[in-house]
C-alpha cells in the first residue's frame, strides 16, 4: 500500500511539472516605467495596454540618492484608443494613427539622442569626478537623476533602453548628482537625427510595427529601420537598424 502511494505522489508531481512548463508569457514592455506613471508630456497612439508587465524586465537602476528613493506623485492614466476598424486607410493602406505614432517615435528618438550627445543646458558651476568633469544642470527637464530616468524610460525601451542608458547609468553616466545637485558630463559630441521624408509603415499587429525613414548622415543618405511596441500604453522604439 505504501509503494501505491509512493507511485501515485510521484506522478502528481510530474503532471504539475508539466503543467507549470506550459506557461506562456505574453510581451508588454521592457522598461521599468511607463509614462503615464508620471506627469510627463507625450502623446501617444496606442492600442488599450494588455495585462501586466512581465517579471524580469526592469531596466538597470540608476544611481542610488535620496531624491530617487521619493514615491513620485500619482497620476491618472489618459484614455487610449485603437485606431476605429471602420476608418479609410491613408498612406499605402496604412492608418493615419500608426503614421502619427511613428513620427512622435521619431521626435522622441531625436529628442534623446540630442540629450546624449550634448543638447542640456548648464552653468558654469563644475564637479570633477576623477578625470571627469560635470557641469551644473540648468536644464527645465531635468531637477534629478529620477527625472533623467523617468525621461528616457517613457520614450523608448527595448534594445534602445540599453543603448541610450548610458545617460543614467554605468561607470561613467551622462548625468550625476553630487551633494543634492545634478550635473552633466559635458563633450562636444555629435547628435540628432536628420529625417528626410515620410515613415513608411509596415509589419502591423495588435501591439507592434516597423517603420523604415530616410535619414541624411553628414551628406550621406541612411535608412533607419525601427521595431515599435506598445509598452505598457504607449508606442516607444525598441530598436534601430541602420542600412
Amino acid at each position: 500500500m505504501k509503494g501505491r502511494i509512493l507511485s501515485l505522489m510521484l506522478a502528481s508531481a510530474v503532471i504539475c511539472g508539466a503543467l507549470a512548463s506550459c506557461t506562456v508569457e505574453t510581451y508588454n514592455g521592457t522598461s521599468s516605467r511607463s509614462a503615464q506613471q508620471f506627469n510627463i508630456d507625450i502623446t501617444p497612439v496606442t492600442d488599450p495596454p494588455q495585462g501586466q508587465e512581465p517579471e524580469g524586465t526592469k531596466a538597470p537602476d540608476a544611481p542610488t540618492t535620496a531624491k530617487q528613493t521619493a514615491k513620485p506623485p500619482e497620476s491618472k492614466a489618459p484614455e487610449i484608443t485603437a485606431p476605429p476598424a471602420a476608418e479609410q486607410p491613408q498612406n499605402n493602406g496604412v492608418s493615419p494613427e500608426y503614421i502619427s505614432a511613428a513620427r512622435t517615435i521619431m521626435a522622441n528618438l531625436n529628442d534623446i539622442d540630442m540629450i546624449d550627445g550634448g543638447a542640456v543646458s548648464t552653468s558654469g558651476e563644475t564637479m570633477d569626478d576623477g578625470m571627469y568633469r560635470y557641469s551644473k544642470v540648468t536644464d527645465g527637464r531635468f531637477g534629478s537623476m529620477w527625472d533623467v530616468q523617468n525621461y528616457v524610460e517613457s520614450r523608448i525601451c527595448g534594445d534602445l533602453l540599453y543603448r541610450y542608458n548610458e545617460i543614467y547609468t554605468g561607470d561613467v553616466p551622462m548625468f550625476k548628482e553630487f551633494d543634492g545637485g545634478l550635473y552633466y558630463l559635458q563633450g562636444g559630441r555629435g547628435c540628432g537625427f536628420n529625417y528626410k521624408g515620410d515613415p513608411q509603415v509596415s509589419d502591423i499587429t495588435g501591439g507592434s510595427f516597423t517603420f523604415t525613414i530616410g535619414v541624411d548622415y553628414f551628406g550621406a543618405q541612411q535608412t533607419f529601420v525601427i521595431d515599435a511596441v506598445n509598452d505598457g500604453g504607449v508606442w516607444k522604439a525598441c530598436s534601430l537598424d541602420r542600412q
